[in-house]
């Protein structure tokens, strides 16, 4: 990773904790499930406290093939309908220059957490509801769905490549796909 990337994400980088290193056994309290908006339930009751999913989610991973909240007592599985996190809301970045970065965009989610798209954090097209929409690669296995009025958004400020006829949308020195 270049340093300048390293600057960018000290900024904006949401914090995780270090669930890799935590190997605890399965809980007794699970039944946690993650709809397709992006809302956490807890025994069929919406957890609507953005504190506490925020701290649920912080302890969120998926290892390819469960997603698991972790801590370093206890492993619940948990339940996604779609995605783990929606990306709701997004912005220029202000320091983008600051960092040698012509421009970077930086994504919101809806825990109101933010993610830069980079190589590290990069855009991909997949599946969801039987159509190809773009996804945000996240640490930790995650992944954010882009709701449709982000991605009608990032149409506008994307580049038609006629050699290629595909929209690409530029953001920390990257170039992404948006179709």
């Amino acid at each position: 990773m270049t340093d300048k990337l390293s600057l960018l994400l000290q900024e904006y980088l949401s914090h995780h904790a270090p669930t890799e290193y935590w190997q605890a056994g399965e809980c007794g309290v699970g039944d946690f499930c993650i709809d397709s908006n992006g809302r956490w339930f807890h025994q069929g009751d919406e957890i609507k406290r953005l504190p506490l999913a925020r701290l649920f989610v912080s302890v969120l991973s998926y290892d390819g093939e469960r997603y698991l909240l972790k801590t370093p007592d206890e492993t619940c599985t948990v339940s996604v309908e779609a995605t783990p996190l929606v990306i709701v809301a997004w912005h220029a970045c202000p320091n983008a220059m600051q960092y040698g970065f012509d421009k970077v965009i930086i994504c919101e989610d809806n825990l109101g957490r933010y993610w830069p798209i980079c190589a590290q954090f990069p855009l991909y097209m997949a599946m969801y509801k039987g159509q190809n929409i773009p996804h945000l690669k996240l640490n930790y296995g995650l992944c954010a769905r882009i709701e449709r009025n982000v991605f009608y958004q990032w149409v506008e400020l994307a580049e038609y490549s006629d050699s290629e006829e595909v929209m690409l949308l530029h953001s920390a020195d990257e170039v992404f796909i948006l179709n």
